[in-house]
């Protein structure tokens, strides 16, 4: 992965999800990274702290958490234009998008 880009992760799968699996190898391999939680994907801020990298900026969906009623660390940013931001976020730089 190229180190001046920011590879955008939008993950919206259960942790117990293959595809989940798959999204945090790759995650763990950006340099820079961004990580959009959504769906299912709020699950992973319950028990993946120690698989995501530092460098790693969280984002989740206010209303996904509050949904399902989850409490973020305060390392993630609970965002109520989330769809806003993550549009901006890949329209506004050289970013690389993967969903899952």
């Amino acid at each position: 992965m190229g180190s001046k880009s920011t590879c955008v992760f939008l993950l919206t799968k259960s942790p117990q999800s293959p595809r989940s699996e798959l999204c945090l190898k790759l995650l763990a391999r950006s340099k820079k990274a961004r990580l959009y939680l959504v769906g299912d994907g709020v699950y992973h801020l319950l028990n993946q702290a120690s698989l995501l990298p530092p460098s790693c900026d969280i984002y989740a969906c206010k209303e996904d958490v509050a949904a399902r009623g989850i409490v973020a660390r305060k390392n993630v940013e609970i965002l109520g234009d989330f769809y806003e931001r993550l549009v901006e976020d890949v329209m506004e730089g050289e970013d690389r998008l993967f969903a899952f």
